[in-house]
């Protein structure tokens, strides 16, 4: 039951990250332009990354639970676990820090700082997805 709770909720995070990185926000960004399209998405990453977050604690709490079994030596469960984390770490820090200071600063008023809180949530959305790609692939192998 790990196991299936485990992998559920990594697919479900890694296709939500994937869906809406590469097929929402460009159709957003595509159709809608300026402030109208950043309160949008203002409001919509707030439930993108809160599905990461609860996807994230139920496969940490997935592969903290499972019994010991040989099939799942200790080493393994941690080398799931980190990269889980660190994803986890990643969305914690765009909601909770980058998002609300991005919804205070008035873009047009401050580029600058705006292009560079953006520039600091791609990245850690980037470092997200390639953490949930590298337990897919580990899961993948085994």
């Amino acid at each position: 039951m790990g196991r299936f709770l485990f992998t559920c909720a990594i697919a479900t995070w890694l296709g939500t990250a994937v869906s809406f990185s590469y097929v929402f926000l460009p159709a957003i960004h595509s159709i809608m332009e300026g402030t109208p399209a950043r309160h949008l998405l203002q409001r919509l990453f707030r439930h993108y990354y809160l599905i990461g977050i609860v996807c994230g604690l139920i496969a940490l709490a997935a592969i903290a639970s499972a019994p010991p079994a040989p099939s799942l030596p200790f080493y393994q469960r941690v080398g799931l676990a980190l990269p889980v984390a660190f994803a986890l770490l990643c969305a914690l820090a765009t909601r909770e820090f980058l998002l609300p200071r991005m919804g205070n600063i008035f873009a047009e008023k401050e580029p600058e700082t705006y292009a560079r809180m953006h520039r600091y949530a791609a990245m850690l959305n980037t470092t997200m997805l390639a953490m949930l790609i590298l337990v897919v692939a580990a899961l993948s192998t085994r």
